[in-house]
């Protein structure tokens, strides 16, 4: 893995295995959002969204890396890069999944700590943002309290005060709403009880930022209650204003490493003994075509016509509605690098990589 971080700038490895691409130069400094060449902020860091904002109160957003998906006919949205698919599977249903996410998460976001110390002062209140309906599981707790525990161990002096900041009606969904609709949904909603911060710094947690809407008007709260700097740290930015064309939007240079972590799902890193318990039986390994059989199943990947078959019921359930590969397709790509060389296999998974949207994963 040290190969990895030598030969790629921008990656950072989660507990030296997951690899996130870090947002890469130009972007604005107190966002993140892209700019041109020679720009310090944003347009909407500079002109507010909102006729009635004057202030964004926070100073600086700091991000593990791009959230992006795109829709896409008959199957679920569709994410960008490693960090999306994390980001997607933290708001799954298997618990053992969030559980390690939230750890491989937490490490990201202290390695981010180090590397921008403005974040964390001697002392540091921290929060994530509380859900509109309170029976609802906020996503955020499964990074946060490792997120905690690494930065007490390493004597930082830090106060939760989650529970103390409510919200005083409910926004609803932001998907769908203007830009406009979002700031006048959510201002003045916030309230942070019991507590006067008195000057003291405040880190906001949350999983993916957009618009910054809810993280203003939690900001607006703080200020009033007497913070002093307020800054950011999400583990995604929804960059609204890229391509929605995948195609154009994909990172080009992504190793053999990287594209077999992002089309399993992370399941090479966590179920790697799974997948190396899989046989190849035959297989037929060309340009424009590649067939294999495994102990009860078949793959079939066509590369002139876009176009992927598999047969085994954890695609079927779990893979091809998220174009991600189950153990028998991840094992494939691994033979095929023993077989044809890592630059072969690696060409033929950026080839699927970067025309994903049309490609059909198909149960047959």
């Amino acid at each position: 893995m040290k190969e990895v971080m030598t030969e790629i700038r921008n990656l950072l490895l989660l507990n030296d295995k997951v690899p996130i691409r870090l947002i890469t130069k130009p972007y604005c400094k107190k966002c993140m959002n892209p700019v041109g060449e020679d720009v310090n902020l944003c347009n909407s860091c500079t002109e507010f969204p909102h006729p009635k904002i004057s202030d964004w109160f926070f100073n600086r957003i700091v991000t593990l890396g791009i959230y992006k998906t795109y829709e896409n006919k008959d199957y679920n949205n569709i994410p960008l890069n490693i960090n999306s698919r994390m980001i997607l599977r933290l708001k799954g249903t298997v618990q053992k999944n969030k559980d390690i996410l939230g750890e491989l998460f937490a490490d990201g976001l202290f390695k981010l700590t180090n590397k921008y110390p403005f974040l964390l002062g001697d002392f540091t209140y921290l929060l994530i943002p509380p859900k509109d309906n309170p029976s609802e599981e906020n996503q955020c707790k499964y990074f946060l309290n490792p997120f905690i525990d690494k930065l007490r161990q390493q004597g930082f002096n830090i106060e939760n005060i989650s529970a103390k900041l409510k919200r005083n009606k409910s926004i609803g969904k932001n998907k769908g709403k203007s830009l406009d609709d979002r700031f006048e949904d959510v201002r003045g909603v916030h309230t942070l009880n019991e507590i006067n911060l008195q000057r003291k710094n405040v880190l906001i947690l949350d999983d993916v930022v957009t618009s910054k809407s809810t993280i203003w008007d939690i900001s607006r709260e703080l200020k009033e209650k007497n913070a002093g700097e307020i800054n950011v740290l999400t583990l995604g930015r929804n960059l609204l204003s890229i391509n929605n064309n995948m195609e154009e939007d994909v990172s080009s240079n992504l190793n053999f490493y990287e594209l077999t972590t992002y089309f399993s799902n992370l399941d090479n890193i966590l179920e790697s003994k799974n997948i190396e318990k899989v046989k190849i039986k035959e297989s037929e390994i060309a340009d424009t075509r590649i067939g294999c059989k495994t102990d009860k199943y078949n793959i079939e990947i066509d590369f002139e016509n876009l176009i992927l078959e598999h047969n085994c019921d954890d695609f079927l359930r779990r893979r091809y509605k998220n174009k991600s590969f189950c153990k028998h397709i991840s094992k494939l790509f691994l033979y095929i690098k023993e077989q044809n060389g890592e630059d072969f296999a690696r060409e033929k998974l950026y080839s699927i990589y970067k025309k994903l949207l049309y490609w059909n994963f198909s149960y047959k």
